[in-house]
């Protein structure tokens, strides 16, 4: 049958069908706004806890405002289904404009309402404020929605409205679930949030249009023809006050839960964009089958608030129990992260790990909340109080939410924790239904099921209690590594439940002091004296001293993020800086990183110091200072909202907040992420600056020095090394000259914008295309490194040098022995390498990096030399191999005037009749050792115009060859000359490992330079 035959078939049951069906895709629709309202209002608040906090209650707010009044005014109305048809197509306008609207709200905010009001507390209030009247119109019709559909529904077919009311809670709930999940894994990573919102107003205007045409005839019964309560007051009403009190408290608690179920598993699945919508997925879809079940039972009792008095009891248990539920997901976790393999798949499979997870915790007691407001609605109905107690129902129970929302986040869980706080929301719930129970336990004789109701409770209570929370467990990071606690010899010395985040302080052995946030490092210092720094502390220093080296009088210092507090102690430490303002976003880490003492104690005690709990947007925009460095040092850009301080409106806007001569400071993680999303990154930053170069400061940490006009300051350690508390950390970290700081620098802007052309199919992230939010999530579960950048340094060929952006250390001067930077122990594995070969004790050179193991390349070559008259295959391909390997172990890391000897006249070689191919290979070794680019390339090119003979010997060294070609090529800027060699000579060359990613980043600056 077709569909518009069985539209026109006047079977009532059919046409319910048909409206119940229209009501899922309304609830789909509404959770598509819900969840890109909090991404768009995470944008403007700063944080994605706040902007989760405030779109669930202006969410709520706005729909109890739209119930209250259309409960009284839709009485009037004759069909309520096509005034339903009205609201869901002004809904779908308001979608379709929405972002326009928020960009051009938020761009007179930041740029003229900010800056006049200049007040920190009153841009407080403003932003709050805007950001509510944004979403606040669409709320308030959203809510009209539920009463007008049910009244229209309830009128047309009367006398089961328990079986309807259910129904639609359920259509409406399972929808909405539906869509947030839709809205993050399948709308948001193809079209953004602008087309997110543009694909709910297609189906608010889809779901009008079916509305309209079900709703033909007006309603048969009109709100008259019922016998309504004429006392519809709540002061002279006991039964509508205990209804409507009770609904609110109800929904306090219900999103007291939320909140705190959200928080909880944040610290065990992480706090991804994917885990939010999974675990919000898993909640409304609590509720939507509580709303199936009271469908089929409502109408069958004949006291409805006593059905809802054990609902709650049952709820207030089930959420009591969801705590020793939770206090064994850690270990779930842990099983899900061993037995998974690190692929997309793999990825899926953890996603759908979390959802189950999620429904194990929260649809006990969601199912039980997805039953009390169809039965406190029907408690009204039954006792003849019209259909406005439908809209009057939700309005209360929706105001009940907002106070939870908010009661939750800025009193409950920054004074008393997590669990208390659940507790405290499930003793509401609790002492709800006992007073319903009682309610109806009118003689002494049916006391017993209050009593059992209250045993039940105190017995749930007292254990729940008992329920541990081991910060060992909470601490532990388990999401990322498997590990489901913390190592038993560690110790977690602070733990604090914030508004934002769950933060901790682990002792490690031997002696270092990690903060973490909701279970993920951002930090550590070594606490124990005579022991090195650890791998945070040179990233952390050299954030801090990068931009004081180059800047002539770096003033006055916004930092980005606290993190442990040593930035902005090291900052501290130049006596050229006047002020510096630390903007964090959580309190609860200021306070945990306290504990890190006099390795911070600037950040704390200098009075050129000031800490800022705010938005670092808002709080840039409330200023007139404009700074001389701004250093952004976030967390990781997988954790939701952070990606909005990698975006390409936020580099857009940095800028204006910087003074003349000012410099820009961006940490970007190389682990965890993968090189597309980097270039996604740097093709975000790179528009807003005109000059630009990268650091590594360890092994795996990227930081970027920019300048928004005119070129980049030469760093100079000696700007510096006159503050004797500044030297001193430097020293810690292995730093004390300049060529130490020169020495990790792995590329300037042309290699940065060549890296970003490498990936020109992926788009630049953007708060509207969060394509870091979206993809670094997985990119962690499968621990990918960005292996394009993190393999620059340590390129087997003098890369660097070819460019022009980094020189290997003289050989009078000594890297640095702190091990922390691999090409530093390369360097000094390199120089023992040259001096094994020359005949000479390498491990002498520096003995507790170098063994006698790690030289055996020169020992095999220096044998395999003395072995020169043995001209058969096996003799050369060996040979080959042995030459190749010391070629690169040693290139990078020495100068030539230190390789002077090792190829050219080889005191270490002394054999006249090597073979050919062998002489030849050494001749070109040679004139990459001596950095002589014109003879590079004409060895390259002849070893080359050779190499179709097929010996295992040039093959050996082809890809060397051709490396030497476009090295020449690309020190003389004959870029054009690269993409030439591409496609003539290099077109049958395979290139391996190190020249591989060489040769695809030769190309790709080639590429972007010839395309200026």
């Amino acid at each position: 049958m077709k569909l518009e035959q069985l539209l026109m078939t006047p079977s009532p049951h059919r046409a319910r069908f048909w409206l119940l069906a229209i009501f899922v895709l309304s609830g789909f629709a509404g959770l598509i706004y819900q969840s890109i309202w909090t991404h768009y209002l995470g944008l403007f608040l700063g944080h994605a806890a706040y902007a989760q906090a405030l779109v669930l209650a202006i969410f709520m707010g706005g729909m109890a405002a739209g119930a209250a009044w259309i409960a009284k005014a839709g009485q009037k109305w004759r069909n309520l289904i096509r005034g339903y048809a009205i609201i869901e197509v002004v809904i779908g306008i308001f979608g379709l404009l929405f972002h326009h609207l928020f960009t051009g709200v938020a761009e007179i905010s930041y740029d003229h309402l900010f800056p006049a009001l200049g007040d920190t507390s009153a841009i407080n209030i403003a932003r709050w404020l805007v950001a509510a009247l944004l979403i606040l119109p669409q709320t308030i019709l959203l809510g009209m929605t539920f009463p007008l559909m049910s009244g229209g529904i309830i009128r047309r077919f009367p006398g089961n409205d328990g079986n309807v009311l259910g129904g639609l809670y359920f259509t409406n709930s399972i929808g909405a679930a539906i869509g947030a999940l839709v809205a993050v894994f399948i709308l948001l990573p193809r079209v953004g949030l602008p087309g997110a919102m543009v694909a709910a107003a297609m189906l608010n205007f889809a779901v009008a249009a079916l509305a309209w045409w079900l709703a033909r005839e007006p309603e048969p019964v009109k709100p008259s023809d019922f016998n309504v309560q004429t006392e519809q007051r709540l002061g002279h009403s006991p039964l509508l006050r205990t209804v409507l009190f009770g609904t609110a408290l109800s929904g306090a608690a219900s999103f007291i839960y939320e909140i705190v179920w959200i928080r909880m598993l944040s610290m065990a699945v992480g706090s991804t964009m994917h885990s939010f919508e999974l675990m919000l997925a898993a909640f409304i879809a609590g509720i939507a089958f509580g709303g199936l079940w009271v469908r089929n039972h409502a109408s069958k009792t004949q006291q409805p608030l006593r059905l809802a008095g054990w609902m709650q009891i049952f709820m207030g248990i089930a959420a009591l129990g969801s705590l020793a539920v939770y206090a064994n997901s850690f270990s779930w976790v842990g099983w899900i992260m061993e037995a998974l393999a690190r692929t997309d798949a793999g990825y899926a499979l953890f996603n759908a790990g979390t959802a189950a997870i999620a429904i194990i915790v929260m649809l006990p007691a969601a199912f039980f909340a997805g039953t009390t407001l169809p039965l406190f609605t029907i408690a009204l109905l039954q006792n003849s109080y019209g259909e406005r107690s439908i809209g009057r129902v939700y309005a209360w129970n929706t105001f009940g939410a907002i106070f939870g929302v908010f009661f939750a986040i800025h009193f409950l869980i920054p004074n008393i924790g997590l669990k208390l706080s659940l507790c405290v929301a499930a003793v509401i719930d609790l002492a709800v239904g006992l007073v319903l129970i009682r309610m109806h336990a009118k003689s002494s004789g049916k006391l017993f099921p209050f009593a059992l109701a209250a045993a039940s409770s105190l017995l749930a209570i007292v254990l729940a209690f008992r329920v541990p929370f081991d910060p060992m467990q909470l601490a532990s990071g388990v999401f990322r590594h498997g590990k489901s606690s913390v190592s038993k010899d560690s110790e977690v010395v602070y733990y604090k439940d914030g508004k934002t985040a769950s933060v901790s302080v682990i002792n490690t052995k031997p002696g270092a002091l990690a903060i973490a946030t909701n279970g993920k490092p951002d930090a550590a210092i070594m606490m124990a004296p005579g022991i090195g720094p650890t791998a945070d502390e040179p990233t952390m220093a050299l954030l801090a001293a990068l931009p004081l080296t180059m800047h002539a009088s770096p003033q006055k210092i916004g930092v980005i993020g606290f993190g442990s507090g040593l930035t902005t102690h090291t900052l501290l430490g130049d006596q050229r800086v006047k002020r510096v303002d630390t903007i964090e976003i959580e309190e609860a880490m200021i306070q945990g990183a306290r504990l890190f003492g006099p390795r911070v104690e600037r950040a704390f005690t200098d009075p050129r110091s000031h800490i800022i709990v705010d938005d670092a947007k808002t709080y840039f925009s409330g200023q007139s200072l404009k700074y001389d460095v701004i250093i952004s040092e976030p967390s990781n850009p997988w954790i939701s909202g952070v990606g909005a301080l990698f975006s390409s409106e936020f580099y857009k806007f940095i800028p204006r907040h910087i003074a003349e001569g000012g410099l820009f400071v961006q940490w970007i993680q190389l682990y965890e992420i993968d090189d597309a999303l980097i270039g996604s990154i740097l093709k975000a930053m790179t528009p807003a600056f005109e000059d630009y170069s990268a650091w590594i400061s360890n092994s795996t940490d990227l930081i970027i020095v920019a300048s928004p006009k005119g070129p980049l300051p030469k760093e100079d350690l000696a700007n510096i090394l006159s503050d004797g508390a500044l030297t001193a950390e430097l020293a810690r970290q292995g730093l004390t000259r300049s060529e130490h700081v020169r020495f990790r620098k792995i590329a300037d802007a042309p290699m940065l914008r060549g890296f970003t052309h490498a990936y020109a199919n992926f788009p630049a992230n953007s708060d509207y295309h969060p394509i870091l939010g979206l993809v670094a999530p997985k990119t962690r579960f499968k621990g990918i490194f960005a292996e394009g950048l993190l393999s620059i340094p340590y390129q087997s060929t003098p890369f660097l040098e070819a460019l022009g952006v980094r020189q290997p250390f003289p050989q009078s001067m000594e890297p640095s022995k702190v091990e922390h930077f691999p090409a530093e122990l390369n360097t000094w594995r390199a120089r023992a390498l040259l001096t094994e070969l020359n005949g000479g004790d390498g491990t002498a050179m520096a003995p507790h990096i170098v063994d006698r193991r790690s030289l055996t390349p020169a020992t095999l070559l220096r044998e395999a030399a003395a072995q020169c008259n043995n001209r058969t295959d096996n003799y050369t391909q060996r040979f080959s191999a042995l030459l190749r390997e010391f070629h690169e172990s040693t290139i990078p890391y020495l100068s030539e005037d230190t390789m002077k000897g090792a190829w050219t006249n080889p005191a270490w070689q002394k054999c006249t009749n090597i073979p050919n191919d062998i002489s030849e290979a050494i001749g070109l070794l040679a004139a990459i050792s001596d950095r002589s680019y014109t003879e590079m390339n004409r060895r390259g090119r002849e070893w080359l115009e050779k190499s179709t003979d097929g010996k295992v010997t040039r093959r050996e060294f082809n890809d060397i060859a051709l490396s030497a070609v476009y090295l020449s090529h690309a020190h003389s800027g004959q870029w054009e000359k690269i993409m030439e060699a591409e496609s003539t000579i290099g077109k049958n060359i395979i290139s391996i490992g190190d020249y591989q990613k060489q040769r695809r980043l030769l190309n790709a600056m080639a590429a972007s330079m010839t395309q200026k």
